[in-house]
């Protein structure tokens, strides 16, 4: 089998890492490229060769990966973060055509539904899908309509938030109208009890197939999935979530985050990408990134062994970097073979 190499960018972000820790599982000969704009970001030292780039914001930042798959012949890229998902998914064909490069993502009109929290809810509802009754918080008029049709609380998110990050709760009349402004990009959405938990589903779509699914229970602390858990129960809402996974229609990797109201999951997050949970969802027995690796550099068609059942904590673990190896990376821009030293969580 050749030897293939693949780009992870993002790589200090918790989902570029998640990204590097399976991909170093995989089953098959590889060279690991990272790319980060911080020389300081830990996923480097998950790889074999470290790179610099810009952030996606930048003009540069599309040249500069064009840059990179040329020079070290990348076969695929995997995207970290998602301000990178929109730009990549502008030139995905560009590249596959031009370069033999499969970046792993989806169109960018699955993109654009996935980023924007309205668009999801709009989505699922024009679908006749289970979704959250939405607003936009600059439309006095909708806020109004929505308080006289569900009553108080009410949540008020960025419509590109993640990690509850901007998240208000409206408790009164008077929280609403604050909330009300013009050139708003809130989305003011019905309450969903976490009564029956809280879930996570993370999807592999191919050929507008869902091939798999792993949908687990989450606690969350800063916005962050610390703890999941499996069991014969955290399955019952597959079917309906693979068959929104397959009416989206995404390429590859596709996360949904929902809740229960009135027996039905709500969605009321789509990350149309790997998602913070991907590395936790090996260790109840998938492995999201080997398979669509395999899938797409191989041709290889997916297979499943039965899941597990129990819980996965998330702990900290550290490594230590000498000054010199950062202070090279800084200089150069480039950083072959990584050194540094991984403490596990038991220091043993």
């Amino acid at each position: 089998m050749d030897n293939k190499n693949i780009l992870v960018t993002g790589a200090g972000a918790l989902l570029g890492q998640g990204i590097l820790r399976m991909l170093q599982l995989c089953d098959f000969q590889k060279k690991i490229f990272t790319a980060d704009p911080d020389a300081r970001s830990t996923g480097h030292w998950l790889g074999d060769f470290a790179l610099h780039v810009p952030k996606a914001s930048n003009e540069d930042y599309v040249p500069t990966i064009k840059k990179i798959v040329e020079e070290y012949s990348i076969d695929a890229i995997l995207v970290g973060t998602d301000t990178e998902l929109v730009k990549l998914a502008e030139v995905h064909d560009e590249f596959l055509a031009k370069y033999n490069c499969k970046i792993v993502v989806s169109n960018s009109g699955v993109i654009e539904i996935s980023n924007d929290k309205f668009l999801t809810a709009k989505f699922l509802k024009d679908n006749n899908f289970p979704y959250p009754i939405s607003k936009m918080a600059n439309s006095l008029n909708g806020l109004l309509e929505l308080e006289k049709e569900l009553g108080l609380p009410l949540f008020a998110k960025p419509i590109d938030g993640a990690r509850s990050l901007g998240l208000i709760k409206i408790n009164t009349h008077e929280d609403l109208l604050n909330v009300f402004d013009e050139k708003s990009n809130l989305v003011v959405q019905q309450f969903l009890p976490d009564t029956d938990g809280e879930y996570t589903s993370g999807c592999i779509v191919l050929n507008n197939k869902c091939v798999s699914i792993v949908s687990l229970k989450r606690d969350l602390r800063d916005g962050n999935t610390y703890r999941t858990y499996r069991d014969e129960s955290t399955s019952k809402y597959d079917s309906i979530i693979s068959k929104i996974a397959e009416v989206l229609k995404p390429e590859g990797p596709i996360n949904f985050q929902f809740r229960i109201f009135k027996g039905e999951p709500v969605i009321f997050e789509i990350n149309g990408r790997f998602s913070g949970t991907t590395p936790l969802r090996y260790f109840y027995g998938v492995n999201e990134v080997e398979i669509i690796l395999n899938y797409f550099l191989f041709k290889k068609n997916p297979t499943t062994e039965p899941l597990k059942n129990g819980i996965v904590m998330r702990a900290w673990s550290d490594i230590f970097i000498e000054n010199k190896e950062i202070e090279q990376f800084q200089k150069e821009k480039t950083l072959q073979s990584p050194k540094a030293t991984f403490y596990p969580f038991n220091l043993k």
